[in-house]
């Protein structure tokens, strides 16, 4: 349920109860504890999938956490939430910082973190959020749960220009998160009190979490094994192709010294296929997530810092798999063998730590 932030401003909610349902394997339902079931504010880019956000909630079993980015979890008070024991959450939102706080009383704050969310330089949603991941039955099982939570003292300031609460319903239909009738996810009780139920999860990915196989998904170079191959055989023919034609004794003419004229050879296809790779990644990173998003596929959200680390990496993992390339088809002198053997020591291992088959979208 969130309203429009068109700059900067704060959320702030009680959280009053927290209650979670449980499907039993035959069909029936019944009062459950499901420690991850959480309740409380969230700011984020937009509502669609994979969007940057930053919340703060109440969990049954792990007290108060400030979570963002599906990658990140701060602890905050500890303890369930209660009608007899309440929690104030708040966060204000000033460009692209978010701050998140608690309070047992509504009077007296702590903060529990400040985090830089890339994305949030415009308009974005704020507002309330329930989910319930679902319960683990063991042998590949799950059942799926439903949380509850009543909500009381919402209040905004800041820059909400409609002052009207939306609501929607987030996710895919399945049978382990089913989504709820939207006149049942929400209403509002006299005195400006809510409650929501929802079913499903917002939460930082964890290996053997229900967001995606392996824990997470595929990345979005691993389509660089290709290119690795496509290096390999270049890098190859760099050097066997003057043994094979005889063009080495015109290079070791010009230049005698053989270490020389190879470190000139590692220097230029190291340089090149650098520059190289990391043009080709900046153009196919952002063009992939766009394909990703726009097939309803999950991906993280990557911040600036992170996309020009991973550029550079695939540069620096390129020209150093070419140089050493270069050096066995040097030792062998066998454009075949060089090749068979590069492949098998740079791209195998690089295929088997980025599988290609598609994982499971969150």
């Amino acid at each position: 349920m969130h309203q429009l932030l068109v700059a900067n401003g704060s959320i702030t909610a009680q959280v009053a109860s927290l209650a979670e349902v449980v499907a039993s394997g035959n069909g029936s339902n019944h009062p459950g504890r499901v420690p991850w079931a959480k309740a409380g504010i969230l700011v984020a880019e937009n509502t669609t999938q994979g969007s940057a956000y930053a919340a703060v909630m109440v969990t049954p079993s792990h007290g108060v956490r400030m979570q963002y980015n599906y990658t990140h979890d701060t602890a905050g008070l500890p303890g369930p939430v209660s009608v007899s024991s309440p929690r104030w959450l708040r966060l204000t939102r000033a460009g692209d910082l978010v701050t998140g706080y608690d309070s047992l009383d509504g009077a007296h704050w702590a903060e529990i973190g400040t985090v830089q969310l890339t994305g949030l330089t415009g308009s974005v949603q704020a507002g309330l959020f329930v989910t319930s991941p679902a319960d683990d039955l063991g042998a590949n099982n799950s059942s799926a749960t439903l949380a509850t939570a009543t909500f009381g003292e919402v209040h905004l300031s800041g820059d909400f220009p409609h002052q009207s609460w939306d609501n929607q319903v987030e996710g895919a239909n399945t049978q382990t998160y089913p989504t709820q009738p939207a006149g049942r996810s929400w209403f509002r009780q006299p005195g400006g009190t809510f409650t929501i139920s929802g079913s499903g999860d917002i939460a930082p990915q964890v290996a053997g979490g229900n967001l995606g196989g392996s824990g997470g998904t595929t990345s979005l170079l691993a389509s660089g094994a290709l290119g690795l191959i496509a290096m390999t055989v270049l890098a190859t023919l760099f050097v066997t192709s003057e043994y094979r034609r005889g063009l080495i004794r015109t290079t070791l003419t010009a230049s005698p010294r053989r270490g020389r004229a190879l470190a000139a050879k590692a220097i230029v296809i190291g340089s090149v296929t650098f520059v190289a790779a990391c043009i080709a990644t900046a153009i196919a990173e952002p063009i992939s997530r766009h394909v990703l998003h726009a097939y309803g596929n999950y991906v993280f959200p990557l911040s600036t810092l992170a996309a020009v680390r991973a550029t550079i990496g695939t540069g620096l993992l390129f020209a150093i798999a070419a140089v050493l390339v270069l050096a066995l088809g040097t030792i062998s002198r066998r454009s075949a063998g060089a090749v068979a053997t590069g492949i098998v020591v740079f791209v195998l291992p690089f295929i088997v730590s980025h599988p290609l088959s598609p994982a499971a979208s969150g």
